[in-house]
């Protein structure tokens, strides 16, 4: 297996468990926090270019917490967000690859409209997604 396609497959993974185990995601304060896939079947695929995306605001990367969304090689970092009505507008520091991101270079300005159409259903941009089983998000007690 390609070094690259490895080290991307330790990230996804990595990123997914974070999102499904931890604490900060088990109990969202926030409800579009999470695994989200535009099918259920892409839920359990962490390594193919698919709809897979994961949405945390206490992620850990290089021993910190970041708030991410992390989607098949597009890394964003969270820079603010704003509630407008419903909805949840995210601006954030998107990279196409892990070492870009390590090195910040070639990062881009990128926004996120993020909208709770129910309590399964996420949608990205416009686009629907669900909420993957075993990494739902739940309400604060």
């Amino acid at each position: 297996m390609h070094d690259v396609d490895l080290a991307r497959r330790r990230i996804l993974t990595s990123l997914l468990a974070a999102a499904l185990l931890s604490p900060a995601t088990s109990f969202a304060a926030e409800p579009y926090e999470g695994a989200w896939a535009k099918t259920l079947k892409e839920c359990n695929d962490p390594d193919g270019a698919i709809s897979l995306t994961i949405i945390g605001l206490d992620i850990p990367v290089d021993g910190r917490r970041r708030s991410m969304i992390e989607q098949y090689e597009h890394h964003c970092f969270m820079d603010g967000k704003t509630i407008v009505g419903g909805d949840t507008m995210v601006t954030a520091t998107c990279y196409e690859f892990w070492d870009d991101f390590k090195k910040n270079v070639n990062g881009t300005k990128e926004a996120f409209k993020l909208s709770v159409a129910s309590e399964g259903t996420l949608t990205i941009n416009s686009k629907s997604y669900l909420r993957c089983p075993g990494g739902a998000a739940r309400k604060k007690p």
